[in-house]
């Protein structure tokens, strides 16, 4: 869908757009940052709002290519989910709290397609895992897996409710991990809890 060079623009805008948030960045800090004229970055994008959509679509893609990757590297459920603390951690930590709110307020395309990545894909790949879990014995086999998945999904965004984690107070990588701690001991079945004590005895 975008070219090497278009994959790089977008990518570095995220970043932009992770460390100060959307609202605040103009098309002069974008192309400002990607070190191009504003002329060319409007020859690949139609304004700010098409350019955070492309931004969130590449930044899909990805998710996307490194679920894939994280199922095939980890040997097991719980494997698959220090994965997914491993290569989120850092990212979350470097997120401005108000990325979901300029999001939900100033591009609603934009939120609209991250909603349908969460209610299709994430839903899928949530669901897998504790599908997995449970068949690999890891996992306790007394839940539902369709509600569990659902308050998974919706739990996740509330990490970035100002409201409840102010950014002042609370660092997202922090609340991020301990989110997961505790969905992971709640799921967890007594020979999962075994395996994680040797595998990641401090979580």
């Amino acid at each position: 869908m975008f070219n090497e060079q278009q994959e790089k623009w977008l990518k570095r805008t995220e970043d932009l757009f992770l460390r100060l948030g959307i609202k605040s960045v103009t098309m002069d800090d974008v192309a400002r940052e990607l070190g191009i004229s504003k002329k060319t970055l409007y020859t690949f994008v139609e304004s700010k709002d098409d350019l955070v959509k492309k931004v969130l679509e590449r930044h899909i893609m990805q998710e996307k290519r490194d679920c894939e990757v994280m199922y095939e590297r980890a040997q097991n459920a719980i494997q698959e989910m220090f994965c997914v603390i491993e290569s989120n951690s850092q990212q979350m930590g470097q997120m401005k709290a108000n990325i979901v709110y300029d999001l939900q307020k100033y591009h609603r395309d934009a939120w609209e397609m991250m909603s349908e990545f969460q209610r299709g894909f994430l839903y899928q790949v949530v669901r897998a895992n504790l599908e997995r879990g449970v068949k690999e014995g890891l996992y306790r086999n007394d839940f539902d897996i369709d509600i569990v998945t659902r308050i998974h999904i919706a739990s996740s965004f509330q990490m970035f409710d100002e409201t409840i984690f102010p950014q002042n107070a609370f660092k997202r990588d922090v609340v991020f991990r301990e989110y997961l701690k505790h969905y992971l001991h709640g799921i967890l079945s007594e020979k999962g809890r075994k395996y994680l004590e040797k595998f990641a005895p401090k979580f």
